[in-house]
């Protein structure tokens, strides 16, 4: 069992963070899941893995104090690097549901900063999954220390470089309608369809700025632009961004896309989430996606950073629920242990000389 530590809450009304959040503001507010720490050579150093998936407090804890393993699949990674021969601490990122995914970025950046000035602490590996991806393109132009930068590897998982209509109801619902309607005609029935699946995407979603921030442009109703940041994905690949990124350790870019392979192992592994998500590629995307992000969007980093300071791997037949699949987790995770292995090896040519 994972304890849960508050970070802050975003106030809306006064734009600044709240320190002291209220217990049921827990669920909603920004905050790190801590697990027990993975130690198989004492007094070697450690090695941090911080997991951000794009979801919330109240997604994964009852009491907004404790949470278990099995959520974001964190059994999953304590498993893997158990076998790993090295010192591991893995952490989860839960997002401020209200905030700017700027400001989750800012948070994340004074975290790292915090651990990166601990010497026993080798290297922090942050996996940011879809929004998460995003907001992690941002964190190194707020490190403060310089430790931060050489320590520091950074995953971009599934990411929606220039949004994704998913995130936007001005072009996401008139699809939605329209599909019913094609299916059900210009009828009472399809209006109460169209507004009982509208109901339940809204409900899942936080209908604040960890949704819409990454909306496509001119994706978010006026009545919604209070909670919606435009320039966040407008600007992800300014000057600022992309120097501060290529002063890191590593930068990695995972691709995600669904096939007609896809389909058939959700099936027979039975995940209910990438059978949906390979139900909503067929009806909503003209081209590759993973079910919620253009496979095109994914790559739209490359042409922003150069080539020897990213490297860009595929997670082939694979929809978005990456942590929920154990093939593409297991992938993402060798990628991780592979370049925590490279770096350690370089940190040992480095003292030989």
């Amino acid at each position: 069992m994972g304890t849960i530590e508050t970070l802050g809450k975003w106030n809306l009304e006064t734009s600044t963070w709240i320190k002291s959040v209220k217990n049921e503001d827990r669920g909603r507010s920004s905050a790190i899941g801590t697990y027990e720490d993975i130690i198989t050579t004492p007094n070697e150093p450690i090695h941090y893995i911080l997991i951000a998936l794009g979801s919330r407090v109240e997604d994964h804890s009852r009491d907004f104090f404790n949470i278990k393993e099995t959520e974001i699949s964190v059994n999953k990674f304590i498993s893997y690097f158990s076998n790993k021969n090295k010192n591991v601490a893995i952490r989860t990122f839960l997002m401020d549901a209200d905030a700017p995914i700027r400001e989750d970025a800012k948070i994340i950046s004074q975290y790292i900063d915090n651990l990166s000035k601990q010497d026993q602490i080798a290297s922090i590996n942050l996996l940011g999954v879809s929004k998460c991806g995003t907001m992690s393109f941002y964190v190194p132009k707020y490190f403060e220390r310089l430790s931060s930068f050489t320590k520091t590897n950074i995953f971009t998982i599934a990411s929606p470089w220039d949004g994704t209509k998913m995130a936007s109801p001005k072009i996401f619902y008139p699809e939605v309608k329209r599909l019913i309607k094609s299916k059900f005609g210009n009828t009472k029935l399809a209006d109460t369809i169209y507004n009982g699946l509208i109901s339940i995407y809204e409900g899942v979603s936080s209908n604040s700025h960890m949704d819409y921030d990454i909306a496509i442009q001119n994706g978010v109703p006026k009545e919604k632009e209070h909670v919606y940041d435009e320039t966040f994905i407008k600007n992800i690949f300014n000057d600022d961004n992309k120097s501060a990124i290529q002063r890191i350790n590593s930068y990695h870019n995972l691709i995600t896309g669904i096939d007609e392979k896809t389909i058939k192992e959700a099936i027979l592994t039975g995940n209910v989430t990438g059978i949906g998500l390979c139900i909503l590629h067929e009806l909503f995307f003209e081209e590759q996606s993973d079910g919620l992000v253009k496979t095109s969007s994914q790559h739209l980093v490359e042409e922003h950073i150069p080539k020897e300071k990213i490297k860009t791997h595929h997670l082939y037949s694979t929809h978005h629920s990456v942590i929920g699949t154990d093939r593409a987790l297991n992938d993402i995770m060798f990628v991780v242990n592979d370049t925590i292995d490279e770096q350690v090896d370089k940190a040992k040519v480095l003292q030989k000389h």
